[in-house]
């Protein structure tokens, strides 16, 4: 098996885990209290390490063998999750604890992202680079939306520990397959290292200078603000709007996950038919106008469809950014510059939670799916206003390819 097959390996078996997570912890903590505030303080707990931590992470994967780092990674959450697992059996889970682990899920999971995404154009060429980030995203899709929530749910119903057991053989399977990549991952060294702080300046300072990342770290941004606006409420308009109940909800989600799935096929057809800026730029202008349609129709089909095509535009966009990035950034660097562009998306995330919340309280639960959309439609005209600096990209870059290839 070659090192890109284990690195997929090690990420489709994490994914399994954060699937089950995501149903199978906030059902944990639900039988702790029934405190709105205390619940809501998990997220915070989730998101506050990451936004933190994630500058640091990225002089981190620039500084250290990137495999080992993945290895870690993985082995440290199925320690976290065999701990979790005791302590469900013992009967001796605390509010506090569940808070711990967020905050350390949290912040090794962006570590392993930031790594997964550096390590990839070393173990890949960039010629297949479009095809494994679409293999990733569409494994990413099945296992984390359609397999695993169920799956925590279920297995919640059992037996309270059973999620955290399964997550922590995964996470210790994903490691396994991590230390088993055969590679070399580490970075030369280039003489003496300077301060922290200078390695994150050169890391921003270089994310800055080059047009076309700074675009897509921008457009990143504005389309996590985008996205959060109706998604930091979306089970209240899935009630109020739409009249579903939990189980309709959690349909609603599954079916919109089909969209993704296709996203993942689609992508790296439709890029070496049409070149990365077109293909972004589509890519954005479906997103704005699935969530234009919703803005204005109450029907649930109506919303399952476009919300599908949402998600699918979502892949399809992160396949094309992750591509570019890799292919983009110096190997020394991509730990940096990929930390300055998850820094700016999580920012962009917070204020969309907040902004979404506010509008939603204004003007209901379908206006400010018009305001996302307006937020799509400017990342849009953002990229079309660098659309010469994609194609000067794209023509540097053929020759490598083809001779890859």
């Amino acid at each position: 098996m070659n090192d890109y097959r284990k690195i997929w390996t090690g990420n489709a078996s994490a994914n399994l885990a954060d699937g089950v997570t995501f149903v199978s912890l906030p059902l944990l903590a639900a039988t702790l209290t029934d405190d709105p505030v205390a619940i809501a303080g998990l997220s915070v707990a989730y998101t506050l390490p990451r936004l933190l931590s994630v500058l640091g992470i990225g002089v981190l994967v620039d500084r250290v063998d990137r495999r080992k780092l993945l290895f870690w990674a993985g082995f440290s959450r199925g320690v976290l999750f065999a701990v979790l697992t005791v302590l469900v059996v013992s009967e001796a889970t605390t509010l506090a604890a569940l808070y711990v682990v967020y905050a350390v899920m949290g912040v090794v999971e962006t570590l392993a992202d930031s790594t997964a995404v550096a390590i990839l154009p070393q173990a890949v060429p960039a010629s297949g680079l479009d095809r494994a980030n679409s293999q990733i995203a569409g494994t990413q899709v099945v296992v984390d939306e359609f397999v695993g929530p169920p799956l925590g749910g279920f297995l919640f119903g059992v037996a309270a520990f059973a999620p955290s057991l399964l997550n922590a053989c995964a996470f210790l399977v994903a490691a396994l397959a991590f230390v088993r990549l055969r590679g070399t991952y580490a970075l030369p060294e280039a003489g003496e290292r300077p301060g922290f702080v200078r390695q994150v300046r050169e890391g921003a300072a270089w994310a800055w200078s080059n047009v076309v990342v700074r675009t897509l770290i921008a457009i990143g941004g504005l389309a996590s603000v985008g996205y959060m606006i109706p998604f930091s409420y979306l089970v209240l308009y899935a009630e109020d709007v739409l009249g579903l109940d939990a189980a309709g909800y959690g349909l609603l989600l599954s079916a919109s996950a089909v969209g993704g799935l296709l996203g993942s096929v689609v992508a790296g057809p439709v890029r070496r038919r049409v070149g990365y800026g077109w293909t972004v730029v589509g890519a954005l202008l479906v997103g704005a106008g699935s969530f234009a349609v919703i803005a204005v129709s109450g029907n649930v089909w109506v919303v399952g469809f476009f919300l599908a095509a949402y998600i699918g535009h979502a892949v399809v966009w992160n396949v094309m950014a992750a591509s570019i990035r890799q292919k983009a950034t110096p190997a020394a660097l991509m730990g940096r510059v990929g930390s300055v562009g998850r820094l700016v998306g999580i920012g962009g995330l917070s204020a969309g939670a907040g902004l979404g919340g506010v509008l939603a309280q204004q003007w209901g639960y379908q206006a400010p799916f018009a305001v996302a959309a307006g937020f799509f439609v400017l990342c849009a005209l953002l990229m079309a206003a660098t659309f010469g600096h994609f194609r000067a990209f794209e023509h540097a870059d053929e020759p490598q390819v083809r001779e890859e290839a």
